[in-house]
């Protein structure tokens, strides 16, 4: 090791736990589902990755503003990706589906499904206009 001290990921408590559910009213702060507290997961909008270049100026990625309720499939695919890239890299899925997916391609020629590119908004957004 270097010396240095290393972040460690926090087990968070119930009263934490229960916070986090409720800052956006029971919904993943990404999609908006509704999600029970037994499988929210929570997730760290700025990536926990960037904790020790936080910490040394003095901010706790711990902290509950930077701790968003979010379901299992979010939190999954937005891993330790910032907001931007992770919205970013929605707003390929039609191209990654289209490129990727022969269902997709036929059920998009069958008139089935309709691809509908556009900006992202995540839910939490829209929750604090």
């Amino acid at each position: 090791m270097n010396g240095g001290s290393v972040m460690k990921r926090k087990r968070f408590g119930k009263e934490i736990r229960k916070a986090v559910h409720n800052k956006y009213n029971r919904h993943c702060a990404y999609c908006g589902t509704e999600i029970p507290i037994f499988n929210m997961q929570i997730d760290h909008l700025i990536p926990f990755e960037f904790a020790e270049a936080y910490a040394a100026r003095g901010i706790d990625l711990n902290a509950i503003e930077n701790l968003m309720p979010s379901c299992r499939s979010c939190n999954n695919y937005k891993s330790s990706l910032t907001l931007e890239k992770f919205r970013q890299a929605i707003e390929r899925w039609p191209e990654v589906l289209q490129r990727d997916n022969v269902t997709y391609r036929n059920a998009v020629r069958f008139g089935m499904i309709e691809p509908k590119p556009h900006k992202v908004t995540f839910y939490f957004e829209e929750q604090e206009d």
